[in-house]
């Protein structure tokens, strides 16, 4: 019950964020703006506008949970408001896990209203709907839940709200990337050494989000499968737990009272 309050309160602050609205305008018009680059675009139109979609989907979904997720409890300590909530019967890690739910819940609601725009936007452009800009959604949902304990941790580390951003930014991106570059180091027979051992460490311990990376498969109409859909729903939710028990572990170890 606790957590729901603090989910629900996390929210409707969420909510009345205007940038978070501003953010939103631009992404349609980025999304609206991909039929004029598909049509400049030597190759199938309506695959550019999807696979450009998909991207920005993915991209302004990201943007929205970094902007939000790094002001959630750097905000709550600029404020002083989180001492009052701690000082109340409530454990560390309710009120991590309220804000944690409250962020997904405002990313997945902005998310799923531009996934259905694109849906819808792609729909009338091609004469027919495709389903599988939705299952694209589902995917960029589990990219964003996994960012926003990404998010919720490094604030509970950082004092800082910049600094919260530029790690959580830092994690989206080394995320996306790290194993390229260990297949590249592999290709170039450099798989060992310091510079492997680090790129490897890091593949170990940053999210793993080309698991959810499907752009390509969804828009040339292969669909990964249920299979894939489970396992990387899973994934993502044994990542999550574990951040969150994480910055748990840490936020109740700070003196704030």
């Amino acid at each position: 019950m606790k957590v729901s309050a603090i989910a629900i309160n996390t929210f409707r602050e969420a909510v009345r964020n205007k940038i978070l609205y501003s953010v939103i305008l631009f992404a349609v018009l980025v999304i609206g703006g991909a039929t004029v680059f598909g049509r400049v675009t030597i190759g199938d139109t309506a695959k550019v506008i999807k696979d450009f979609g998909l991207f920005s989907l993915s991209f302004f979904g990201a943007v929205i949970t970094i902007i939000s997720g790094v002001t959630l409890l750097g905000k709550e300590m600029k404020q002083k408001t989180v001492y009052n909530i701690v000082s109340k019967p409530l454990a560390r890690w309710q009120f991590i896990l309220g804000k944690y739910l409250g962020l997904v819940m405002t990313v997945s609601s902005l998310v799923i209203l531009m996934g259905l725009g694109l849906w819808l936007y792609i729909g009338l452009y091609q004469g027919e709907l495709d389903s599988l800009i939705l299952l694209g959604t589902a995917y960029v949902l589990l990219e964003v839940a996994i960012l926003a304990a990404i998010a919720i941790f490094f604030s509970t580390v950082a004092v800082e709200i910049p600094l919260t951003g530029i790690f959580t930014l830092g994690a989206w991106i080394a995320g996306r990337s790290v194993s390229y570059v260990s297949e590249f180091l592999s290709q170039e027979g450099k798989d060992s050494g310091p510079l492997a051992w680090l790129t490897s460490s890091l593949d170990l311990i940053l999210p793993d989000f080309e698991v959810l990376n499907v752009a390509d498969d969804l828009v040339h109409g292969v669909n990964p499968g249920l299979g894939h859909l489970g396992y990387s729903s899973l994934y993502s939710l044994l990542y999550c737990l574990a951040v969150l028990i994480l910055a748990s572990a840490i936020f109740s170890k700070r003196e704030l009272v």
